[in-house]
């Protein structure tokens, strides 16, 4: 397995490498032709059973796509992340399953209500009717809300797009709706799903740690001040060993399958810390797309906001004590 795992990092890193353009995805987005290539390559439905066109791959194999591809195009993994850890565990085993075939090979694009802004959102008559806001991924054609219940919402939307600090390569916004619905479960299933993700999540966290680490040891290997590299300096080199070192610790971590609690809280803590000093060694320059660091810095402040709260940490401080606990 080890040896299967290697080449299929290689396949995905080459892959990234040669398609995945960092400048471009970043101000236009992901395009519906590198969707349907993402598609071609089994990625955009890694973990989709094969009956529904998806590669039906293990834990471990997806999470080293994820790894790989965060690593040039955070938005990218994002994409796969969605339609795989949330979507897919959102309409399994309901009516709404055979979206996932659709889904898989790019013909639709999916998305769900994990960052679940409500408000005034009504329902009658198989309509759903209201504003959603903050959608990353509004310009999709089905959506899985988690309101009272657990639903799919079909497009298309009337979405008001607006600037967001991370993953740009996705649209994110507002939805004024007045579509058809269907309600796939009478409770909702997002946290049990979050906490499902934490491994997918974890892999992201570890290729875009590893994708500003690269960028950084490439720029203080060529960058000089007072007449020496910037690897030269102490405070520099160190620091970025030690990153690297964490950096391996977690990759270890996760692929020995550590507990999931402990690896996602071990991502979530160091990679804003790492992606934030990655960006500071390249100086000013740093802030300047054409380097492609800042993109994980910005990447990474979003990606730690939505997953990694209080929330998470109560789960993980019950998860501890192995009981529920009456927090004051």
């Amino acid at each position: 397995m080890e040896e299967e795992n290697n080449i299929l990092r290689e396949t995905v890193a080459e892959f990234s490498e040669k398609n995945l353009d960092e400048k471009i995805i970043e101000t236009e987005g992901i395009s519906k032709k590198l969707l349907d290539l993402i598609a071609s390559q089994g990625f955009l439905g890694s973990s989709i059973p094969d009956k529904y066109s998806g590669s039906g791959l293990d834990e471990t194999s997806y999470e080293i796509i994820l790894e790989e591809i965060a690593k040039y195009s955070p938005s990218v993994a994002m994409k796969i992340f969605i339609f795989n850890s949330l979507y897919y565990p959102a309409v399994k085993g309901t009516p709404a399953e055979d979206t996932l075939a659709d889904g898989a090979t790019g013909k639709i694009s999916a998305t769900v209500d994990f960052i679940n802004k409500i408000v005034n959102l009504k329902t009658s008559g198989g309509k759903i009717t209201g504003t959603l806001k903050n959608i990353l991924g509004s310009d999709s054609d089905k959506l899985i809300i988690f309101n009272e219940g657990t639903s799919i919402v079909s497009g298309p939307f009337r979405s008001e797009s607006r600037d967001f600090m991370g993953f740009r390569g996705l649209k994110f916004g507002d939805l004024s709706m007045d579509n058809d619905f269907q309600k796939l479960d009478n409770a909702s299933r997002l946290p049990e799903i979050m906490e499902k993700s934490y491994g997918a999540a974890s892999a992201i966290a570890l290729g875009m740690i590893s994708g500003a680490l690269q960028k950084a040891i490439e720029y203080t290997n060529v960058r000089k001040a007072f007449g020496n590299k910037l690897r030269d300096f102490e405070p520099v080199s160190f620091r970025l060993a030690r990153f690297r070192s964490t950096e391996t610790i977690l990759r270890n971590i996760l692929y020995s399958k550590t507990d999931p609690y402990y690896t996602f809280n071990f991502a979530m803590e160091h990679l804003v810390e790492i992606a934030r000093y990655s960006v500071n060694t390249h100086g000013g320059y740093g802030y300047f797309k054409d380097f492609g660091v800042e993109k994980f810095y910005r990447d990474a402040i979003v990606m730690k906001s939505i997953f990694y709260g209080t929330d998470q940490l109560r789960k993980l401080t019950e998860h501890v004590y192995a009981e529920k606990i009456n927090f004051v």
